[in-house]
């Protein structure tokens, strides 16, 4: 039974990415990460971070063999863009299926585009505070590098 509600969550979420992504301009995913958290990486797709609301879709990229692989589904309001950074707040769902863990979360980060002739390339600094559902309380701080393709 828990593992069935934990997939329909996902499922929720997925669906209400991709309203996300068709209420923008375009359809496909517009900007892809890779992010390092200590000891668990993660690779994302998402739609442009310079709208107002954007969404992600995080892939667990470990290199751990006992590590579970999970997937997060991120949903972010930018509440400051200029020019060289952007301060955004979300929510995060994330399930792991080899542990049965799921985890919710609410995400704080810039995504900082210091460079003038080149500002689809971004670094991000993320910290999440956030739960695993019947466990532990946990705060992850993520780095990483974005590319948004325009």
């Amino acid at each position: 039974m828990r593992i069935r509600f934990r997939f329909l969550l996902i499922v929720v979420f997925s669906v209400l990415f991709c309203i996300q992504v068709q209420a923008q301009s375009k359809i496909v995913p517009v900007h892809a990460g890779v992010y390092y958290s200590g000891l668990k990486g993660q690779v994302a797709i998402g739609t442009d971070i310079e709208q107002k609301y954007f969404g992600e879709l995080r892939f667990g990229a470990n290199d751990m063999l006992d590590s579970p692989f999970g997937i997060e589904a991120l949903f972010h309001r930018n509440l400051v863009r200029e020019e060289w950074f952007n301060f955004h707040m979300g929510f995060m769902v994330g399930a792991y299926f080899e542990s049965d863990d799921f985890r919710v979360g609410i995400p704080l980060g810039f995504t900082i585009k210091p460079f003038e002739n080149h500002r689809q390339l971004a670094f991000l600094m993320e910290a999440t505070p956030n739960v695993f559902v019947e466990s532990y309380f946990n705060l992850r701080a993520n780095l990483g590098l974005r590319y948004t393709f325009r």
